[in-house]
């Protein structure tokens, strides 16, 4: 009983977002303007009708920049219109809405811009009084949806930048707060992953927002392109830094050495800082000195024992280490000069205006494919469907007075995990009960048409402010606006608080029952799937990186890592989804977790390989055959899932690994024979900048070999589960 009380605490407690004041404010103008108008102008019902479609387009909060936000209200217009006309030709037909409610519910599951408006607003206009004008009621909602649709979009042309803003800073923070780690005396590793994938995913979504504008090609308009390829780079030489690291502590450098590398490191994350502070003033914030002083001072304590160690030949490998530590800090450092000086001028793109989605390729394909795998969207579009449609029968044989609450319940409660439901059902019913009993005790006191109107102002602005916040929330202050807008033409009254909260309850355990009985998610018969694709998509990664370095810059290693990431994403949200059904697998879940963090760690050596290639052609010797050796043990490891056969895992490479040996002790000789030559220790000769190079990748050539053997097996570990 203890830990269920801490739980529900935890439920209605628990923070999903921060509050929007400014979308609540909006959404209540946008909802009781109609309302007031309709009043003030004896039509009540017409105003009631906008009022309602208002609210269902301001219920699919577009997100994004200004362009993707107007496409995604003008797209929730058309639904509201469209479904609303249909749903009316269903009225006082209720078995026949019966037998087509459900197809559309599934239907608006399977289609992401459709959404759950689509479903609602079929069902309210079902219910309506046969013969009422179906046409005209779609017509009025379609106005009330445009109202609110101008007030949320018009606002933003002044404010068009902030999404991009917004992304663009919170990745420079993101790869900032990265930094720090490695600024640590002993970097934590947990934290380091943590901080990493938070950075690489604030990247993604900045590139995302900046590909919703239309910025022409422009050399202002490119600016935070290229802000964001400057992150990206950051970034990718601090995982290659980090790995670096390790390797630089083996040879034991002095002390002053290490503390000035990580004072380096920091000055660089407080420079970016300044950097993202810049984005989100405008340009308005200071951005530091020109000349790192820390930078400075790494650079010569480097040069120092650079030069020491030269003295004594068998410290040429070491040095080269030093070197290259040191060539990373000082592009690192260049990367974040170079994002000062594209925010310098200010944040300029082009006018991104709206503009309808690209009509999508392949969707029978995907439809067909889903069908013949029973994929979980498609299980989840079918038990939605089933669902509604038992709703539906039991209130049309029972004839429930305000019977579309159950079906309504249903629709806003049925999630594609049982985890997910349980908690949307708990949050619902508590709002639920609070809201109708306000609501109802409010008409009691007050029975006027003004109490009508003021509490649907303040259930508007209330509950949209809180919603991102938390469900349960939005729901206490939410359901006196949805029902007084719902049963507009009928003032509530206590009995129809009571039979609101009832069947609320009542859909919320058959939500309940339908996500734990029909078609569980199916997420383990995917799992082989899945982790073939993360196989190959890294064996092609491993492959792509092979013919850069034999001298094929034409390939597209971006491409090829988001692949692999896609890849490691399925897998990662197979675990989630494992996590969310009633009897969790969680020794499963560990290795799903395993695979992910091996994955990860494999992608984190290709970038660190790659960050030490510089742009002069460099002797790699044996390294693109181990890439391509790695490669085809990844995809042996891809057939051996689906051929669920226990193969061996070993990766063998001690051949090839001996030959980069001999390659680097190879370009040690040389070098030092170039030193022995009477070449100066400052010249910069392609002998050197090969040996800093090969003796660098060194180590993040061994870790890949390490951290692939270990991905297969961790892998076929879960395939056999």
């Amino acid at each position: 009983m203890r830990s269920s009380l801490a739980w529900l605490r935890e439920t209605y407690a628990e923070s999903e977002g921060r509050p929007s004041g400014v979308y609540g404010a909006v959404a209540s103008i946008g909802i009781a303007t109609p309302l007031v108008i309709g009043t003030v102008t004896g039509h009540p019902a017409q105003g009631g009708l906008a009022a309602l479609g208002a609210f269902f387009v301001v219920n699919t909060t577009p997100q994004g920049p200004y362009g993707a936000r107007a496409r995604a209200l003008l797209a929730a217009v058309l639904v509201v219109t469209g479904t609303t006309m249909f749903g009316g030709l269903l009225a006082g037909h209720g078995w026949l809405a019966v037998a087509v409610v459900p197809v559309v519910a599934a239907l608006a599951v399977a289609v992401p811009w459709l959404g759950v408006t689509a479903t609602l607003c079929t069902v309210v206009a079902t219910v309506r009084p046969p013969g009422s004008p179906a046409v005209f009621n779609g017509l009025m909602e379609m106005v009330g949806g445009l109202f609110v649709a101008l007030l949320m979009v018009v606002p933003l042309l002044t404010h068009r930048l902030k999404p991009l803003r917004t992304a663009l800073a919170d990745a420079g923070t993101a790869v900032a707060a990265a930094l720090d780690v490695l600024a640590e005396p002993e970097p934590s590793r947990d934290e380091w992953t943590r901080r990493r994938r938070r950075a690489y995913d604030t990247i993604r979504k900045a590139r995302a927002t900046y590909g919703l504008y239309l910025g022409g090609g422009r050399d202002d308009h490119q600016r935070p392109k290229r802000l964001i390829e400057a992150f990206a780079r950051v970034m990718d030489e601090a995982v290659a830094l980090q790995l670096l690291h390790d390797a630089a502590l083996e040879v034991l450098p002095p002390e002053e050495w290490e503390r000035e590398r990580r004072v380096a490191v920091a000055a660089i994350a407080a420079r970016l800082r300044l950097v993202a502070g810049a984005i989100e003033t405008r340009g308005g914030a200071d951005l530091g000195a020109d000349e790192p002083v820390a930078l400075q001072r790494f650079t010569r304590v480097s040069e120092d024992l650079r030069l020491a160690w030269l003295a004594e030949p068998d410290h040429l490998i070491e040095t080269a280490l030093i070197v290259q530590v040191r060539r990373l800090v000082s592009r690192m450092t260049e990367r974040v000069d170079g994002a000062r000086k594209i925010i310098a001028p200010g944040l300029k793109i082009g006018f991104d205006s709206p503009r309808l989605p690209e009509r999508p390729t392949g969707g029978w394909t995907r439809f067909r494919e889903a069908v013949r795998t029973r994929s979980p969207g498609f299980r989840y579009s079918t038990r939605m469907g089933v669902a509604i449609a038992v709703a539906m029968a039991v209130t049309t044989a029972l004839r429930l007075p305000h019977g579309h609450w159950l079906t309504i319940t249903v629709v806003v409660s049925l999630r594609d995990s049982y985890g997910d439901t349980v908690s949307r059902v708990v949050k619902r019913i508590g709002g639920t009960a609070i809201g109708a009993i306000v609501a109802a005790l409010a008409l009691a006191l007050v029975p006027q048409q003004a109490t009508l109107i003021v509490l649907v102002f303040i259930g508007a602005a209330l509950g949209f402010t809180v919603r991102p916040v938390n469900h349960g929330h939005w729901m206490a202050f939410a359901t006196p606006m949805i029902m007084l807008l719902v049963d507009y033409s009928k003032p509530m009254s206590w009995s129809a608080a009571a039979w609101r909260i009832g069947l609320t309850i009542a859909g919320g355990l058959f939500a309940l029952v339908a996500a734990r009985v029909l078609w569980p998610a199916g997420t383990v018969g995917l799992l082989p799937g899945r982790l073939a694709r993360l196989m190959r998509t890294h064996a092609r990664l491993a492959r792509t990186v092979a013919a850069h370095f034999d001298g094929d810059r034409e390939v597209s290693i971006r491409r090829r890592m988001e692949d692999a990431n896609s890849a490691a994403s399925d897998v990662e949200e197979s675990a989630i989804g494992l996590g969310r059904e009633p009897a969790p697998p969680d020794d499963l879940i560990r290795r799903l977790r395993r695979v992910g963090a091996e994955a990860r760690r494999l992608r984190d050596d290709v970038k660190a390989l790659i960050a030490l290639q510089e742009e002069d052609r460099s002797d790699p010797g044996p390294l693109p055959a181990i890439l391509e050796r790695v490669a085809d043990h990844l995809e042996e490891g891809a057939d051996a899932v689906l051929s669920d056969e226990r193969t061996d895992a070993e990766l063998r490479l001690d051949d090839l690994l001996d030959e980069f040996d001999q390659h680097l002790a190879e370009l040690t000789r040389r070098r030092r024979d170039e030193l022995d030559s009477g070449v100066g220790t400052d010249a910069v000769t392609t002998l050197r900048r090969s040996l800093v190079q090969v003796a660098a990748a060194r180590h993040a050539l061994r870790g890949l070999v390490a951290d692939a053997e270990r991905l297969r097996t961790a892998v076929q570990g879960d395939a056999a589960s």
